[in-house]
Order: C-alpha cells, then sequence, then structure tokens
C-alpha cells in the first residue's frame, strides 16, 4: 500500500511540475544540425531561423522533445529532493532555436551568483565597449621633445591592464626613446583617473585574498610607476623633478588614432579587451573581471569634427569613474533584456534585476536572478560577432578547459557545453550554452544553488541537468 501512495504522489508531482512548465514561444536565431556541438574546432554561429518544415528550429521537432525533457528534469530534481528542501535552486532554461522556455523553478529568485557575476559583466563590456576596444597604457605628453629632451612633464595614463608585464614597461620606454627622448625636463606623473580610488571591491571579504585594484598595474601589482622608473634609468633616461600624480591636462582618446589628441601620445600598450576576456572567464580571474568592470563606459558625443562617438575617460560630473556608475550602465542593459524577453513571450515583464556590487563576483552584496542571466545570454545569442562568438571564445569548455575541465567528461555534455562557474562559501551556480545533440538546439540555461552544506552536491546537479540538456 505505502508503494501504490509513493507512486501515485510521484505521477502527481511530475503531472503538475509538466503543467507547470511554461511553453510561450518566440523567434530566435537556429543552430547547427543535429548532432553538432557548440564546440568543434571554432564556435557554430547561430545563422537566422529558417528552412522548411520539420527541420532543426521547427515547432514539430522541437516540441515532443521539450515536453519529455522537462519531464526528465522533474524525475531529476526529485531524486535530490533532500537536498532542495534545506538549499536553494533558482533554475532557467531556454531553447533559443524554438523561442522556448524549456523550464523554470525559482527563476526570479535573487541569489548569489558568486563569480557568474563575470558573465554579466563580459556580456555588458562586449555589448558597451565591442570586441575591439582595448585598455590602452600610455605615456603622454602636452610638451615639445627638443635635442633630445622632454620639455615638460611626462604623465602615465593607466588603463587597469592586469596583464601588463615588466616586458610591457620596457617596450613603453624603447617607443619612448625612439620617439627621441633621452631626459625629461618635468616630473613623471601618474594619471590614475580612470577610476576612483577605491582600492577594494564593496563588500569583499576582509579574510580573502583580494587584488588591488589600481589603474597603474604591472605584474598585476601596483608596480607599474616603479617598473618605469627602473626601465627608465636602464634605458639612460633621467627624469628632472621625480614623480608626483595628477590629470594629463589634455583631450586624449586612446582609441582615437586619427584625431589630434594622438600628437600627446609618446608611447603606448594597447591590449585587447577579448585578450582580457579569455582569463578572466576560462580560469574566474578575479582582477581580470574588475579591470573590465572599470572599463564599461557610456559613449560620449565626439567633439572631433569625423563625428561618431567615444568613449568618456571620466564620467559627466567631471570626477574619476566609480563603481556606481559602471553598475548603473550594467542594469541598464539588463532592464533592457527584461522588456526585450517580456515583449518576446508576451508575458508580464519582472523588474527583480538583483544588485550589481562588482565586476567579479567576489562581494557578498551581489544579487542576481537566473531569469537575468538567462535573459543576457538570449541577448548576447542575438548579437553573433559583437558579443556571442567572442564570448563563446573564452568560456570554459566542459571536460576540455578552464574551471569545467575536470566536469562532464565522457558525457554529450563535453566538449558541448561552454559556461561560466561560480563558488564562494555554500554557493555553487553554473551559467551558460549547450546543444542538444539529437536536435541541433541551443539552450541558454542558469543553474543557481544557494545554502550548501556541501559545493560538490550543487556542482553534481548542476552536471546532471546539463547531460540533460545536452544528449
Amino acid at each position: 500500500m505505502k508503494a501504490y501512495r509513493y507512486a501515485l504522489i510521484l505521477f502527481v508531482a511530475v503531472a503538475l511540475a509538466a503543467c507547470k512548465t511554461t511553453t510561450k514561444t518566440a523567434t530566435f536565431p537556429a543552430t547547427a544540425g543535429a548532432g553538432e556541438g557548440l564546440y568543434s574546432t571554432q564556435p557554430s554561429p547561430l545563422p537566422n531561423r529558417g528552412g522548411a518544415e520539420g527541420e532543426a528550429g521547427s515547432s514539430e521537432l522541437g516540441l515532443p522533445e521539450k515536453s519529455l525533457l522537462a519531464q526528465r528534469i522533474d524525475s531529476l530534481l526529485l531524486t535530490a529532493d533532500t537536498l532542495l528542501q534545506s538549499t536553494q535552486l533558482g533554475l532557467h532554461i531556454i531553447d533559443l532555436t524554438s523561442g522556448e522556455i524549456v523550464y523554470a523553478k525559482g527563476e526570479r529568485q535573487r541569489m548569489r551568483p558568486a563569480s557568474t557575476e563575470k558573465m554579466v559583466t563580459a556580456i555588458t563590456a562586449l555589448d558597451c565597449l565591442g570586441p575591439s576596444y582595448c585598455l590602452t597604457t600610455a605615456l603622454l605628453s602636452a610638451a615639445t621633445v627638443s635635442g633630445g629632451t622632454l620639455q615638460g612633464d611626462l604623465y602615465v595614463l593607466g588603463a587597469m591592464d592586469p596583464l601588463l608585464s615588466v616586458a610591457d614597461v620596457r617596450r613603453l620606454v624603447s617607443q619612448l626613446k625612439a620617439a627621441g627622448v633621452k631626459k625629461v625636463a618635468g616630473r613623471l606623473v601618474a594619471d590614475v583617473s580612470m577610476k576612483d580610488e577605491d582600492e577594494y571591491g564593496w563588500g569583499w571579504c576582509w579574510d580573502d585574498e583580494n587584488p588591488v585594484l589600481s589603474p597603474l598595474l604591472c605584474g598585476g601589482k601596483p608596480a607599474l610607476i616603479d617598473q618605469l622608473r627602473s626601465a627608465l634609468r636602464t634605458a639612460g633616461i633621467t627624469v628632472s623633478k621625480g614623480t608626483a600624480k595628477g590629470t594629463f591636462p589634455k583631450q586624449y582618446d586612446p582609441a582615437d588614432t586619427t584625431s589630434a589628441s594622438k600628437r600627446y601620445e609618446l608611447a603606448a600598450i594597447r591590449r585587447p579587451l577579448t585578450e582580457v576576456l579569455k582569463p578572466m572567464m576560462k580560469e574566474s580571474d578575479n582582477l581580470c573581471a574588475e579591470a573590465i568592470f572599470y572599463q564599461i563606459k557610456r559613449p560620449t558625443p565626439s567633439p572631433s569634427r569625423e563625428g561618431g562617438e567615444r568613449l568618456a575617460l571620466k564620467n559627466p560630473t567631471g570626477k574619476h569613474w566609480g563603481r556606481k556608475r559602471s553598475a548603473a550602465i550594467i542594469n541598464e542593459l539588463i532592464e533592457r533584456t527584461a522588456n526585450d524577453q517580456c515583449s518576446m513571450f508576451n508575458v508580464q515583464c519582472s523588474m527583480a534585476t538583483g544588485l550589481v556590487a562588482d565586476g567579479s563576483g567576489l562581494s557578498l552584496y551581489n544579487y542576481q536572478t537566473p531569469e537575468t542571466f538567462t535573459r543576457l545570454l538570449t541577448y548576447a545569442a542575438a548579437r553573433q560577432d559583437s558579443i556571442y562568438l567572442p564570448l563563446l571564445e573564452a568560456l570554459p569548455i566542459a571536460g576540455v578547459d578552464g574551471t569545467l575541465e575536470k566536469r562532464m567528461k565522457d558525457t554529450p555534455a563535453a566538449a558541448n557545453v561552454r559556461a561560466k562557474t561560480g563558488s564562494v562559501s555554500a554557493v555553487s551556480t553554473l551559467v551558460g550554452y549547450t546543444t542538444q545533440r539529437s536536435t541541433g538546439h541551443v539552450f541558454a540555461f542558469a543553474i543557481l544553488n544557494n545554502g550548501l552544506p556541501r559545493m560538490a552536491e550543487g556542482r553534481t546537479l548542476q552536471d546532471k541537468i546539463c547531460v540533460l540538456l545536452s544528449e
């Protein structure tokens, strides 16, 4: 009798959950053919949806599989019932090929994202700055060079480049020497105007090994000025009036190589945004994430004759760019994607956007919803060249590299799932993309586990969900 009652309860639970699963649809780009993953030798782009009825992307092919898939996820969660009774799970899955919401559980709960906050930072940076943007560390002067002497101050404009090395500093000095400078008649001035003076993030734990948030990084530490002085001495270039802090007095746009501001640049190291994204996402490098977070700036009208837009080195008030300014731009994108998705699915819009405290996820104050993540992933997938492909290149690949190297090996998710991991005490999260091998449909998913006694339990559940999605 007990066995019968258990079976009946299980049947009712699965049926109710399957009925609850949302099946609203919208039009999304289609994917590669059935059996192909997101990862082969190069990421597979998402061409415009189309094709004859019955091909990958049609509801005739997709709907039966997703109904069964939702039931299988229900069954999987029932087996994890003991864990889920005492912890929190937020789960949201969207089929980007057919436009269906495949599964939703606690999708509007505000939860701690840990390092999946880096996904929010990466998508916003690619959207705001573009993949061709560079972090530029430059030596500038408004003075002229006469007889080998720079007749004024030499400014060091820091870009918070987390990958700047001692070898890069030597390259800067070599460029300076090639510009004819053998002596600086003025001072060596450290320009830290790209960000505020906060050395640590809002809500960071005092006992963590936190990076120092300085614009003047070298080797991942605030050592650029010391390394530059050493390199100048080695090259025989003297500085007459010592070192100071200040702001370069002229308008300088490092991205504009054709304007008059170029004449102030004596040397520069330009680091592509995509180069910084890889360690940020694959290895979950916190300093790289914070460096990109502080690059996020709103375009402002260009005063040049060419027109167009440029990125302001300072915010509109003239003060140094701070955390709140970057967070505001991120929140604007989140709100925009919320409106877009609600329109697509014809559902009531939720503005449960959470809280952006930093760019890396280190802060205890970060909160996001699973729905926010899938909105951003959907937004990215619709922008192939500017966001989606650069993002895929940077994400860890299950069973292949990064923080997913040892996970999901020898499963349909291996070399298929591309996702950002997140781990802090009692929190384990996974956000990204995978391809259903049987249909070729691409899924965007967000799995957030909070309150875990053992993080391995969260990772195990996440991996099982990803395997189901990838079969």
